[in-house]
């Protein structure tokens, strides 16, 4: 009886946990094409996504 209870207040964290993990990728997301956007229309360079994902792979060699 008492796991079953430890279960339910688990299940309910992650549950929670999971739906917060979500609002968060998808506000990032639209601040970010939000901010792409407005840059674009001032007339700012935006280098492209496969620039982008060069810079963090490469950020990444030199971090690890």
């Amino acid at each position: 009886m008492k796991m079953q209870r430890v279960f339910k207040k688990v299940s309910a964290f992650l549950g929670q946990l999971s739906i917060a993990l979500m609002k968060a990728v998808l506000t990032s997301v639209i601040l970010g094409m939000v901010l792409v956007t407005v840059m674009h229309y001032m007339g700012v360079p935006v280098p492209s996504a496969d620039e982008l994902l060069r810079g963090v792979s490469r950020l990444a060699h030199v971090l690890s």
